[in-house]
C-alpha cells in the first residue's frame, strides 16, 4: 500500500548525505526532498527520523478513503531511516526454503 525507501551516508556519527522516496503515495513515486532537508548533518536518532517523516507528508492530503496512507506512510519512512541508519548486513541470510539456503555447510543451486 505504501512504500519507501531510504539511503544514508553517515560520517564520523553524523548523516553527511540523505535520499528518500515514497511509493504508493502519489501517482508515482517521489522524493521526499524537504525530509531530505531535514536529515542533513544531525546525528542519525529515531526523533530526527520522526521530524523527516513529517516533513516529508507535511503538504500531503487525501483523497477519498484513503487518509490512513498518510499515517502510515510516516511510520514506513521511519522504518526505512532506521534500517538505512543501521547499514546493510555483511551477509543477510536466506530463507529456509530458498535454493540459496546453507544446510551443512553446502548451497543448493
Amino acid at each position: 500500500m505504501v512504500s519507501a525507501t531510504a539511503a544514508l551516508r553517515i560520517e564520523n556519527g553524523r548523516i553527511a548525505e540523505a535520499r528518500l522516496a515514497l511509493g504508493g503515495v502519489a501517482a508515482k513515486p517521489w522524493r521526499a526532498r524537504a525530509a531530505e532537508d531535514v536529515l542533513r548533518n544531525v546525528a542519525p536518532t529515531a526523533d530526527v527520523f520522526q521530524e523527516a517523516a513529517w516533513r516529508a507528508l507535511a503538504d500531503a492530503k487525501p483523497s477519498g478513503d484513503n487518509a490512513f496512507k498518510i499515517e502510515l506512510a510516516r511510520r514506513i519512512v521511519v522504518r526505512a531511516l532506521l534500517l538505512a541508519a543501521a547499514g546493510t548486513p555483511a551477509r543477510i541470510p536466506a530463507l529456509p526454503a530458498s535454493p540459496f539456503a546453507a544446510t551443512s555447510g553446502a548451497i543448493h543451486a
